[in-house]
């Protein structure tokens, strides 16, 4: 059996769980039977205990009485008192370095005259040093007939035994506590582990709720996304950052409720060009009729004057020329409106864009000519080397791409020179033809209108180029986009499925 990817945080989730409570309990079993069986907790150990502190007790009492009774020896030596009664700092010097010399464990000596000025110092520089020594100070007043003086020593042990001492006695203090809590110790153990079991068990359900709200939330989320699509509203998107089986289902709604927001756009433009193209044919019906018996009524009128007034004549003759032009130009635009009205629909087939792009190249210089600037456009057509498989009706797709040369060529023309490229590649599952200049562009508030039919922004423009380009790379079930070139100018750019 296959668990998916929520089952498994699931199942991971309890395991976890059920594991915190069971580790715990080994944990702190294992603890209190060491502790019980190592420590040992009776009154005998008690008992042994107390009187090692006290003989730790007896060893510091000890040390401090000889260090009394050494510096008592000191202060009422009699050559200590003839050397400060004679005021010889000879005899006082030999007599310290021999004292000195007799008690190892003095470190230095100080003696202050009665003025309290330092008279005499001596000290020991590998004793004092020595970060493991531990100092009693000892002071003793020295009367005279010269005044009293002040005798400072400094006495050093070993710092390890009050190190031990303060262990011990930590220990001994600690046992002590542990002893007096022996009855209630596995009460404590008790509580501690129904304190931790009903927090494992309040986590888990915390877990189980977030878990399960997060599942939820999206649930809802969803739900109420497909209620605003089944309304309507395609616009609608949800948000989705985990990667499991409902990340999955969001993802593939947001990526259907995308493809019917195109299709729906798609067939709302596809609806709009048909409407658009039965107006052009009654549009170019209703004018392409009257349009000859004007130019020839026109015609008649200016043949049939044989009068001799040469400035009604010239008038005459004004009037003619304006309305063969204006005749002209209706003309031309009923031809656009009636290729525009009869646009057959795309018959797709297996094609390399990489040849027809080939193909298109050889009819650019002929658009350049058309409009002059042979010297002053560069068409660029850049080729990716890789064969690009599509399904395409080869002669629409010309017709659009043509289009877009010419309108790029155009606008460059207005500017003075300028270059277009024309590049195609694969991105993922589409191919994106580009067709690009350094012209003065399209402004970004006219980008999206730019297909709308009927919709220019040159003098001479019917609108109905782009619209055109956009019906039929609608029927390649692509889509086009005006963008700004990095170029400076305007970027085409066609999105095609890649055939397979």
């Amino acid at each position: 059996m296959r668990f998916m990817r929520f089952e498994r945080r699931i199942l991971a989730a309890i395991s976890l769980v059920a594991a915190i409570p069971l580790i715990a309990a080994l944990v702190l079993g294992s603890r209190a039977l060491r502790e019980a069986f190592e420590v040992g907790i009776n009154r005998d150990i008690q008992a042994q205990l107390d009187k090692g502190l006290a003989v730790y007790r007896d060893l510091f009492i000890s040390l401090r009485e000889e260090a009394n009774r050494t510096s008592d020896a000191i202060a009422l030596d009699h050559r200590l008192h003839s050397s400060l009664a004679s005021d010889d700092s000879d005899l006082l010097s030999v007599f310290m370095e021999g004292a000195i010399e007799r008690y190892p464990n003095i470190a230095q000596v100080y003696i202050n005259d009665p003025k309290d000025q330092l008279l005499f110092h001596l000290k020991r520089e590998v004793l004092l040093d020595n970060a493991d020594n531990r100092r009693l100070e000892q002071e003793r007043e020295i009367s005279t007939p010269n005044g009293t003086y002040l005798l400072l020593i400094t006495i050093v042990t070993s710092s390890k035994r009050f190190e031990e001492y303060q262990y011990f006695g930590d220990f001994v203090q600690a046992y002590a506590q542990l002893r007096q809590s022996s009855k209630y110790i596995s009460s404590l153990y008790l509580f501690a582990y129904s304190a931790l079991l009903m927090t494992v068990i309040f986590v888990a359900m915390g877990i189980g709720f977030v878990l399960s709200r997060r599942v939820t939330r999206r649930v809802v989320q969803l739900a109420e996304a497909t209620s605003r699509v089944g309304q309507g509203d395609l616009s609608v998107r949800v948000q989705s950052g985990v990667d499991d089986e409902i990340g999955e289902l969001t993802n593939a709604f947001n990526s259907m409720v995308h493809d019917l927001h195109e299709s729906r756009q798609r067939i709302n433009y596809l609806q709009k060009v048909s409407a658009w193209q039965e107006f052009a044919k009654r549009l170019a019906h209703e004018i392409k009729n009257p349009l000859t018996p004007i130019q020839l009524a026109v015609q008649e009128v200016h043949e049939s004057y044989g009068g001799a007034d040469a400035r009604f004549y010239g008038k005459l003759a004004d009037a003619r020329t304006i309305v063969e032009e204006e005749v002209s130009t209706l003309r031309r635009l009923v031809g656009e409106f009636s290729a525009f009205a009869k646009l057959p629909e795309a018959q797709l087939e297996a094609a390399d864009l990489r040849d027809f792009l080939a193909e298109v190249s050889r009819s650019a210089p002929a658009i350049l000519e058309d409009f002059g600037v042979s010297e002053q456009v560069y068409i660029e057509f850049i080729d990716s080397g890789d064969s690009i498989p599509v399904c395409i009706d080869a002669m629409m797709l010309k017709r659009c791409v043509d289009n877009l040369l010419r309108n790029a060529v155009q606008s460059i023309a207005a500017k003075g020179s300028g270059r277009v490229w024309v590049r195609a590649h694969v991105e993922g599952p589409s191919v994106l033809l580009r067709v690009e200049d350094n012209g003065p562009g399209i402004p970004e508030a006219d980008r999206q209108r730019v297909f709308d039919p009927y919709y220019t922004t040159r003098d001479e423009g019917t609108g109905l180029g782009l619209a055109i380009v956009k019906k039929i790379i609608l029927e390649h079930h692509g889509k086009i986009q005006c963008l700004a070139s990095d170029q400076g100018g305007a970027l085409l750019q066609i999105h095609l499925p890649l055939y397979r």
